[in-house]
């Protein structure tokens, strides 16, 4: 039996509470995309913090569950950031595949669409794989990182993680025809204002360039993401 695409339930949930533009930050984990959320926060775009669908896996009453979503931005902007498995279980509750794209991007009233990438995308996996075993994933005062086993099986399921989540956003992009407004975490620390054709779209700009979150990356960082490197131009497979 083929499932009807159902994502008008999210935009009439939208419709009921006044909402008519969407701020949405698109991301895989460890991307730099809390750092992202804060500076737009501290420029007048709030909100992109919070990962808003993350339970939505979990909603045996979707539209119970999208109302309490919507309904604090009622009047206003909805904000929200999207992992690619948030953006996945939301889809598949509205029964939205990925031929119907289009239909579950237009559920959004007046979205713009920010995607937040990394060049770097082994420094990310290593981030992602000592973010997971120490459960420390922003981290705002200042101290040491904790210190772990190295791990090649374990950072590499991270790495091959990441990698399809970009290349599913990439395809959900293309697919829904969208252009999303994409920039890149080391780009924003070189220049914050890379982030101003964005925040055009809100009438507003990067005057404030410092944030309270504290980068993570440490001299460990550097001699997991070498070992790993070593171990991946070693092998056979």
């Amino acid at each position: 039996m083929t499932l009807v695409c159902d994502a008008t339930r999210l935009h009439t949930v939208f419709a009921r509470h006044g909402v008519t533009q969407c701020a949405l930050l698109a991301s895989s984990f460890r991307s730099g995309s809390t750092y992202t959320a804060a500076l737009l926060a501290e420029n007048g775009v709030p909100g992109l913090g919070h990962e808003r669908f993350n339970r939505a896996w979990a909603a045996d009453d979707v539209d119970a569950y999208l109302d309490t979503i919507v309904a604090p931005f009622a009047g206003g902007r909805f904000a929200t950031k999207l992992m690619w498995p948030q953006r996945s279980n939301l889809a598949r509750k509205l029964n939205c595949p990925r031929e119907a794209s289009a239909r579950f991007a237009a559920s959004f009233p007046g979205a713009h669409w920010l995607h937040v990438r990394r060049r770097d995308h082994f420094a990310q996996a290593i981030s992602f794989w000592r973010a997971k075993q120490t459960n420390r994933w922003h981290v705002y005062a200042p101290g040491e990182e904790p210190d772990l086993a190295y791990n090649f099986a374990q950072i590499d399921t991270c790495a091959r993680e990441l990698a399809l989540h970009e290349r599913l956003w990439c395809d959900f992009f293309t697919i829904a025809g969208i252009t999303p407004h994409t920039v890149f975490y080391e780009d924003m620390v070189a220049d914050p204002t890379v982030l101003n054709p964005y925040l055009a779209a809100f009438g507003t700009r990067i005057t404030h360039t410092r944030v309270a979150l504290r980068q993570q990356r440490d001299a460990r960082s550097a001699r997991y993401r070498d070992q790993y490197l070593t171990d991946l131009y070693a092998r056979g497979d």
